[in-house]
């Protein structure tokens, strides 16, 4: 996690939880980031937006898991 300074955990868990609600909804949509805009809005959020300012984690990574993850259901429907 980034350092906020004084005050680190409040915005360390706020982080993650913004994190993890993204990561959910674009997981509980169906299709793909093509298909589906909603899909689209959270990937150009994770790309392009303050996803690189409240985590270290890399965004091309959590895209592209998101997109292996994607091909991986529509394989099996």
């Amino acid at each position: 996690m980034k350092d906020f300074g004084y005050c680190d955990e409040g915005y360390a868990r706020l982080a993650s939880a913004v994190i993890l609600q993204a990561l959910k909804d674009y997981r509980r949509l169906s299709g793909t980031a093509e298909t589906n805009p909603e899909k689209k809005k959270i990937i150009d959020w994770i790309l392009h937006g303050n996803f690189g300012d409240i985590t270290d984690l890399d965004p091309v990574a959590v895209v592209e898991q998101l997109q292996k993850e994607d091909v991986g259901r529509c394989r099996t429907r």
